[in-house]
This record gives structure tokens, C-alpha cells and sequence, in this order.
């Protein structure tokens, strides 16, 4: 267990300094989070298209509409086994993050065992609550309109943060973890609320760009398939477009996508021990 004010990443910050933490953390541990993000990636795209799940993104829906209802069990399946994955993805690199800056010396063969032993059923049980608090909540948010719905996305997805460190550091259950959050946000609501927002709205326009860029040589048929003049042609194209995934782009993609992943952990980190140090400097 990992004393939170012993913790070399225990500092309060303010925007300019989690930012600047952050990149500092990224580039000391850049090889190793895109390898591991990158393997784990590859696995799940790996695992989407080339298997009979990959009929599932065809829109063969829009003029076959009863055969979405043949299909639930396998989108189930999809839904669940890209859950568990990215879950197991994440609670790695946080793991990793956390006692590689804590302890340089740790083996990461030991890392991975520890942190999907000790930790990877609490992690998921967590993630799934979160999850359908998220979706109540969105769901709640209708009742008043759009805006509704994305403000309590934002107020959540704030909350939620600081919560698969909080679970690792203090290893509580999934229900404390989840508490524990909401009571360590509100310790500095409003701040957070803002540097999370900064945060995601900067780490979803670089990941836009940064997949325009890199995936350039595959966008011709994209291009193609914006513009359909009817649903028939939507579920022509899209067909069309399901052979033509080769191995290059699910190499490239998961590459692509594995560059920027790392980002979420080491800031959620450090939102965590930015709050643990007000919550304790208010207790002292």
C-alpha cells in the first residue's frame, strides 16, 4: 500500500503544473506506456476485425433493422470483452505510473502480475459501477435538455477522475473507491471540474489530428463513405470497406491510438494526489 503524502507525485498544482507534470511523466516513460499501450490496443482491434464481430460495424442495420435484434448477443459479447479490456489496459498503466515513479527499480513482469491479482476485480466491479453512474446520470441530465445530459457527463466524468488511483493507492472496495472520489473532488470542485475539461478538450483535439495526419493513406474510401445518396448505398460502401481492413491499418491505428492513451493515467494521477494534498493540508 502506497502512503499517499510519501508518494514522490504528492504535490498540489495548479493547471500550468499538471500540465507541465504530466509531459514530464509521458516523456520519462514514453518507450515502455506505448509499448504495453500499443500491445494492448493491438489485441482489441486485433480481435475486432478479424473475427465474424467485425460484421457488427457493417449498417446493414438501416435496411435489415431486425437483424440488429439477431445480433445483440454478439454486440454483448463485443461490449463486454472491450470493457474487460481496456479496463485491464488502464488499471496496468496507472499500476505502472504509479510505483515506477514511487520505486524505479520494480520489474515489470512483477507489476503486471501484482496489479491484475491484487487489483483487477476490484477495478472492473469500480469501472462498472462508474460506468452505470455515468449513464444514470447522462440519462437523468435529458430531463433538462441537452445541456442536461453534458453537464452532468462533465460533472461525472470529473468526479471519476481521481478513482482507479484512489482504489490502487488506498486500496479500498469498489464502493469506497467510488465514494471516496466524490468526497476528494468536492474537496476542490470547481478547479478540477476546469483542469479536467482543459485536459480532455486538448487531449481529444491532438487525437484528432494526430490520427488525420497518420492516417491520411487510408482515408480515400472514408471519404467516400461520408457522402451516400441513400441508406442502400450507406450498407454498400460500408460492406465494400469491411475486406479492405488489412494489417497495416490495424498496426497503424492501434499505434496511433496508443500515443496519446498514456496521457489519462498520468494526469488522473496527479489529480489524485493534487486533491490528497489539500484534503491533508486541511486535516493538519
Amino acid at each position: 500500500m502506497i502512503n499517499p503524502n510519501e508518494h514522490p507525485l504528492f504535490q498540489e498544482r495548479d493547471l500550468e503544473g499538471l500540465f507541465r507534470k504530466t509531459w514530464e511523466i509521458y516523456k520519462k516513460h514514453f518507450g515502455w506506456l506505448f509499448l504495453y499501450s500499443f500491445l494492448g490496443i493491438l489485441v482489441l482491434q486485433s480481435f475486432l476485425f478479424t473475427s465474424r464481430l467485425r460484421e457488427l460495424i457493417s449498417f446493414d442495420y438501416l435496411t435489415n433493422p431486425e437483424k440488429m435484434v439477431e445480433q445483440m448477443g454478439s454486440l454483448f459479447l463485443l461490449l463486454v470483452v472491450f470493457f474487460i479490456g481496456y479496463s485491464i489496459l488502464y488499471l496496468f498503466l496507472h499500476y505502472y505510473i504509479l510505483y515506477q515513479e514511487w520505486k524505479t527499480e520494480n520489474n515489470h513482469f512483477i507489476l503486471i502480475k501484482e496489479s491484475i491479482k491484487k487489483f483487477a476485480l476490484p477495478y472492473l466491479a469500480t469501472m462498472f459501477l462508474a460506468f452505470m453512474i455515468l449513464i444514470t446520470g447522462m440519462m437523468l441530465g435529458v430531463i433538462f435538455f441537452v445541456i442536461g445530459m453534458f453537464a452532468a457527463m462533465i460533472y461525472l466524468a470529473t468526479v471519476f477522475t481521481p478513482t482507479s488511483t484512489l482504489l490502487i493507492v488506498e486500496e479500498v472496495n469498489p464502493l469506497e473507491a467510488i465514494t471516496g472520489s466524490f468526497k476528494l473532488v468536492h474537496k476542490d470542485l470547481w478547479k478540477t471540474l476546469g483542469y479536467v475539461v482543459v485536459f480532455y478538450i486538448l487531449y481529444f483535439v491532438t487525437g484528432i489530428i494526430l490520427s488525420s495526419i497518420i492516417m491520411a493513406p487510408f482515408t480515400g474510401n472514408f471519404l467516400e463513405f461520408l457522402s451516400p445518396e441513400t441508406t442502400t448505398e450507406i450498407a454498400n460502401v460500408s460492406n465494400s470497406l469491411l475486406p479492405d481492413i488489412s494489417p497495416a491499418y490495424i498496426l497503424i491505428s492501434s499505434a496511433t491510438s496508443a500515443v496519446t492513451t498514456p496521457l489519462v493515467p498520468v494526469f488522473s494521477i496527479l489529480i489524485y494526489f493534487r486533491l490528497k494534498s489539500i484534503e491533508l493540508g486541511a486535516q493538519s
